[in-house]
Order: structure tokens, then C-alpha cells, then sequence
């Protein structure tokens, strides 16, 4: 926990230096442009403007996907960042086509920028990069997709911020459409920013599937863990800047539930600590398994469900009434397997009966009982009584 404060201070500080870092930038370009006749320069400003309001919506996503668990938010509230990464694609499509309505109409009658504005393109270009490197690293430790999101749009700050310095510098040198030319392709990159982003976030509302890797990794380590017969379903969806998995294992058909509850609970805390972006783990546990298919495919088969165990166990017990010579029955298990009840009863006996009278006692025993509706095969195991 104390790691993800960490993470979220981080976040928030990189964050603070974007947001009053492009408040600078969209009022110096914004006003160098107006006073140095630059349509680039200008549209630049308007894309330093989108990257203000991003940062405020990161800010928001951050705060909220750092909240704990609660009740009406039983996965945590990491989907606030996709969220916030769906909004900051819309806020870079209506900057774009805002810049290129406000450049198209600059077209017909192109001015010469001053020099002014190609040193304030130039200054923008290292501030945004220095912006992007830093916001970049910071979003990779925490793992936080918004973070990232913000970076690109940061890089793409820059990369207009070029393109304004070549149409500002063309211009001068006596291509005075280049400047607005340059305007509509910071208009054309801001844009396809704002596609890109707007799609991995809708992948991640969606719920589609993560990337191969993770599925990749997530395979190693459930083959190094003992236990583990088989897996299958093995799915994970990203909630903001974590990872929710959920899979199958089969075990040991014979093995008691406590301890197929011990391998469950190997396999969800390896991931745990393997995979750190990963902060919630669901295990399903199988006896057998229960899809099949070809080349990977995973088809459920059409699962026949027995009877409830208190009444086979009721009919147990009333056949083996007919039998006087057990005295008790200590344990019923019911293994339900390849879509066949087994049932193994162990039965008492007095201490002092004969080995081979056991035996023939338990025969007649497991014929009886596999006269019972449902039960295919029965399995009996003797106890002598400790009483006597």
C-alpha cells in the first residue's frame, strides 16, 4: 500500500508540473502568435491548451483510482483512468478540428510570422520533450495508463511545436504558406492523437483482451507452481493501472478440498507477487478438466450435475441399514468425475470379525450400493471399532 502511495505522489507531482508548464505555454504561444502573425504558432497554442485540460483530468483520475476499495466499487476505482483517458481523446479531436476550422480560414490570405515566434517554437519544442520523458518514466513505474496517455500528448506538443517551427521558418524565407500549411498538420497530428488514445481506451472499457505478453507471463508462472495439473480460461482485464486475472486449475481428483485450497491459494499469491500491476486474483478449482477443443479452442462440455451429497448420502446409509453386522459409518465422499458418481464409505466394524468375513461383508456392502440411482462404481474401506 504504502508503494502505491508512493506511485500516486509521483503521479500527482509530474502531473502539477505539466499542468502549470502548459498554462505558460498556451499563454506565451497564444500571445506571440497573435502579435508575431502565426497560424502554426497559434494552433500550437491551442494544442498547449487541450494539454492544460488533460492534465486537470489527469489529476482527477489519478485522485480517484488511488481510492480504496468500498462497497459500491468492490474492484477498486481504477476505471476512473480509463475514463479520464477516453475524455482526454475527446478534448485532442475537438482541439484539432478546432485548430483546422481556425487555420483553413488563414489560408486565402498568408502573413510572414516574426522571429519572435520561431524562438518561442523553439523553446516550446524543449520544455514539451523534457515534459515527455519525465511524465513517461513516472507512468511506466506506476504502471498508470493515464500517465502515459498524458506523456504522448506532451510528445505530440513537441512534435507540433516542430512542425510550427519549420512552417514559422519557411515562411520567412519566402514560402508564406508554409506557416498556415504547418498549421494544418499540427491540426492533422493532434487529431490522430486523439484517435489513437480514444481507442485504447475503449479496448480497456470494453474489456478487451490484454496484451499477449501478460497472458505470456502469466503462463511461466503458473508452470513453475506444484500442484497444478492444468489451466485453463485464463483471462485478466485491466481496471486503470492494475490487472484483474482470473483462470481454472484442475488438481488431483482425489485430493481433499483444503488442500486444493492450498494450491489455489499458490497460484493467486505468485502472481500477486510476480506480476505487481496485478491486484486482484480469482482461482477456480477443477477435479478434472472440463473443456476440451482442438488447436487451443476452449468449448465447455455440457455438464450433468448430481444429485445434492445429503440426499446420495441418505440412501447410503438406508442401504447399509440392511446390513447388521456394520455398526457405523464414519465418512462418504462423493467424487463426481467424467460425468460418473463414485461414492467411498468407509464402514465400522467390530475388531474382533475375521479379515476375510470383513471383506465379504464389505463386497455385499458395495453390490447394495451400487444398486442406488446415480452411483456407477462404490468403494468401500474397513475400520475396526477403537471402542472395544
Amino acid at each position: 500500500m504504502q508503494a502505491q502511495d508512493l506511485s500516486e505522489k509521483h503521479a500527482l507531482k509530474v502531473t502539477w508540473l505539466g499542468l502549470v508548464a502548459n498554462l505558460i505555454l498556451a499563454l506565451a504561444k497564444g500571445f506571440i502568435g497573435i502579435i508575431g502573425n502565426s497560424s502554426a504558432l497559434i494552433a500550437d497554442a491551442g494544442h498547449s491548451v487541450s494539454d492544460l485540460l488533460s492534465d486537470g483530468i489527469t489529476l482527477w483520475a489519478v485522485r480517484m483510482s488511488g481510492i480504496p476499495k468500498d462497497k459500491n466499487h468492490p474492484y477498486g476505482h481504477g476505471k476512473f483512468e480509463t475514463v479520464g483517458t477516453f475524455i482526454i481523446a475527446l478534448l485532442l479531436l475537438f482541439t484539432g478540428i478546432g485548430v483546422a476550422w481556425h487555420v483553413f480560414n488563414k489560408m486565402d490570405a498568408p502573413q510572414v510570422p516574426g522571429t519572435i515566434a520561431l524562438w518561442m517554437a523553439g523553446i516550446a519544442i524543449i520544455i514539451k520533450e523534457a515534459l515527455f520523458q519525465v511524465t513517461r518514466m513516472v507512468g511506466r513505474r506506476s504502471g498508470s495508463r493515464i500517465l502515459l496517455a498524458n506523456a504522448w500528448h506532451h510528445r505530440t506538443d513537441a512534435i507540433s511545436s516542430v512542425a510550427a517551427l519549420v512552417g514559422i521558418a519557411g515562411a520567412q524565407w519566402g514560402v508564406p504558406l508554409m506557416d498556415p500549411i504547418a498549421g494544418m498538420l499540427v491540426a492533422g497530428l493532434i487529431i490522430k492523437t486523439g484517435i489513437d488514445i480514444g481507442y485504447e481506451s475503449i479496448r480497456e472499457l470494453t474489456d478487451e483482451t490484454v496484451e499477449e505478453e501478460v497472458i505470456s507471463e502469466l503462463g511461466k508462472i503458473m508452470s513453475g507452481i506444484e500442484g497444478v495439473v492444468h489451466y485453463h480460461e485464463m483471462r485478466a482485464r485491466r481496471m486503470g493501472p492494475h490487472l484483474l486475472v482470473d483462470l481454472h486449475i484442475e488438481v488431483d481428483s482425489m485430493m481433499s478440498i483444503s488442500a486444493a485450497h492450498q494450491v489455489a491459494e499458490r497460484v493467486r499469491l505468485g502472481i500477486l507477487e510476480k506480476l505487481p500491476a496485478v491486484n486482484e486474483v480469482l482461482v477456480h478449482v477443477d477435479a478434472e478438466d472440463d473443456f476440451f477443443g482442438e488447436e487451443g479452442s476452449e468449448i465447455p462440455q455440457n455438464i450433468v450435475l448430481m444429485r445434492p451429497q445429503t440426499e446420495i448420502e441418505n440412501d447410503v446409509k438406508k442401504m447399509l441399514a440392511q446390513i447388521p453386522e456394520i455398526q457405523g459409518i464414519t465418512h462418504i465422499y462423493c467424487h463426481y468425475l467424467n460425468q460418473k458418481l463414485t461414492v467411498q464409505v468407509n464402514i465400522l466394524l467390530d475388531a474382533d470379525m475375521r479379515i476375510r468375513d470383513a471383506q465379504k461383508i464389505a463386497s455385499t456392502a458395495r453390490r447394495k450400493i451400487e444398486q442406488i440411482k446415480d452411483i456407477d462404481s462404490a468403494d468401500l474401506h474397513l475400520e475396526l471399532d477403537d471402542a472395544l
